[in-house]
């Protein structure tokens, strides 16, 4: 290239470059701010609290734990509204991940094909045709021809003559029938195992959702009697019984938080998901309409009609039959079955097998014999007796497992009925009487009597706190009947959808 043309391309290079340097800079100056590293955040050594419903500057407790930032992540662990179309946790999606992903019952299902082996090996006769030769091509014949061999052919085969191919059938089908049973009763128990802990997430999510809000409000309350204390309208009692407060609801919301999380963690353990899955949980409490009991009134020894507290005797009916059909109940009954099979067996074991065929023979002097053979254990000795006496001890054995575990089968099962109904009563009662309320609501509602002068300092940390109990209360009583019912479906083997209104879990 000329030293003209490279002149020529100076001014283009010059321009290209200031709009290069302009376009960064502006690019720059529209670049969000970095975030800290999670080290930088922890290395900071205090951090502010954000008022969410009210904008109001940081405030300082005076205490000598460091200050919490509330974020809307962090305070309320709800779905946020940019996440919308995320997937979540439901009931039935936590049931169905749980079937399908849990470790132990994955390892359980191989039961089935070891057993379904084990029951085409029973079926199949363990007993083979032998056959047996003999030939003596040189030998000293006094008699005969030339040429004549000694030799014979034996073909036997064992036949059992007291049916024990079907003693043996039995025994490894009812086996098969146990392994099932116990792989459904693990099903079972892991679907109210996960019941319990999908509940409990909820429960733990409603507790931090109070201890936010409570903390939320003493925050504000904090800031507005150090305002008050500064212009002289407030005493530094007050502030300090506030600071107190505020103390303990900071302690309350990490101690909040922390539960919820470790909720999360045992849910996602449950249904085999890893600890990176961090998918929020679906669904609330006091949206779950469980059914009502029936019940029945009986006469008093006055006369007077009274409303009892016994369940009505179909529904009793109904839950013992649920309790004796439950998945362990039946297979103890197919233990029992696999024991008198083995019991029969033995039994049959007794007489002796016998040993039979054809029979071809040829002599040396020329003599052919043809005919059958036959051979037969004589039980003198070992008459097979004490092996059956074993097999009779195990079959009463296992009948008296199957029937005491029938009897505390029922016995849990009313037991589980009568917490689920008493949790019921307890909650429809709670909720005729005192319905509950918007706590956020009410705390804004008792701050704003407070600016205005209408109650006091004590007045309003009394108040927050009886509404704080009231909703810890209800909660309690709608965790109480989650967990009952989770109790119920695994005592009765019951399904969740048939203890609420609605016709599907989501």
């Amino acid at each position: 290239m000329s030293t003209r043309a490279r002149l020529r391309r100076w001014p283009w290079a010059l321009i290209a470059l200031w709009c290069g340097c302009r376009s960064g800079g502006m690019s720059q100056a529209r670049r969000e701010p970095e975030l800290q590293s999670p080290a930088e955040q922890h290395a900071s050594p205090t951090t502010t609290i954000r008022a969410t419903a009210l904008d109001r500057p940081a405030i300082n407790t005076g205490s000598n734990d460091s200050e919490i930032q509330l974020t809307a992540a962090e305070a309320l662990p709800e779905v946020d509204s940019t996440l919308v179309s995320r997937p979540s946790l439901s009931l039935a999606g936590c049931l169905a991940q749980s079937l399908s992903q849990n470790p132990d019952l994955i390892a359980l299902r191989q039961n089935d094909s070891v057993s379904s082996a084990a029951l085409g090996v029973a079926q199949t006769y363990p007993f083979n045709p032998f056959v047996q030769a003999q030939v003596t091509p040189w030998q000293d014949a006094k008699v005969g021809g030339p040429g004549s061999t000694y030799h014979y052919v034996l073909l036997m085969q064992q036949i059992q003559l007291a049916h024990q191919q079907q003693y043996r059938e039995e025994g490894a089908a009812s086996t098969l029938n146990s392994v099932r049973w116990n792989i459904h009763q693990a099903e079972l128990r892991t679907v109210a195992q996960t019941e319990r802990l999908y509940f409990t997430a909820l429960y733990l999510r409603g507790i931090l959702q109070l201890s936010t809000a409570s903390h939320e409000n003493n925050q504000r309350l904090l800031w507005t009697l150090e305002k008050q204390l500064e212009a002289g309208a407030a005493t530094s009692a007050d502030v300090a019984i506030v600071r107190v407060d505020a103390r303990s609801t900071h302690q309350q919301f990490r101690l909040a938080k922390a539960n919820f999380e470790t909720a999360q963690r045992d849910l996602r353990r449950q249904i085999g998901l890893l600890p990176d899955d961090a998918l929020p949980i679906d669904g609330d409490l006091r949206r779950l309409n469980w059914k009502v009991p029936s019940r029945v009134e009986v006469d008093g020894s006055d006369g007077a009609s009274e409303d009892a507290t016994l369940t009505s005797s179909i529904d009793r009916t109904m839950i013992s039959g649920r309790a004796r059909s439950r998945p362990d109940v039946m297979a103890a009954q197919a233990d029992a079955d696999a024991a008198r099979a083995a019991m029969c067996l033995a039994t049959a074991n007794r007489t002796p097998d016998l040993q039979i065929g054809p029979y071809y023979q040829r002599a040396a002097d020329g003599t052919t014999f043809l005919g059958l053979r036959g051979q037969m254990d004589v039980p003198v000795i070992n008459s097979g007796r004490p092996l059956e006496n074993q097999r009779i001890a195990e079959l009463n054995q296992r009948m008296t497992a199957w029937h005491q575990l029938q009897r505390r089968a029922d016995l849990e099962a009313q037991a589980a009925w009568e917490r689920y109904t008493q949790a019921i009563e307890l909650l429809n009662e709670y909720a005729s009487d005192d319905p509950a309320v918007d706590l956020p609501e009410e705390l804004q509602s008792l701050e704003q009597r407070f600016l205005e002068g209408e109650v006091d300092v004590i007045r309003v940390v009394q108040s927050r706190t009886s509404l704080i109990q009231n909703q810890r209360a209800n909660l309690d009583l709608l965790n109480e009947a989650a967990q009952a019912a989770a109790n119920l479906t695994e005592t009765t083997g019951i399904p969740i959808e048939e203890l609420l209104l609605n016709s599907t879990v989501r």
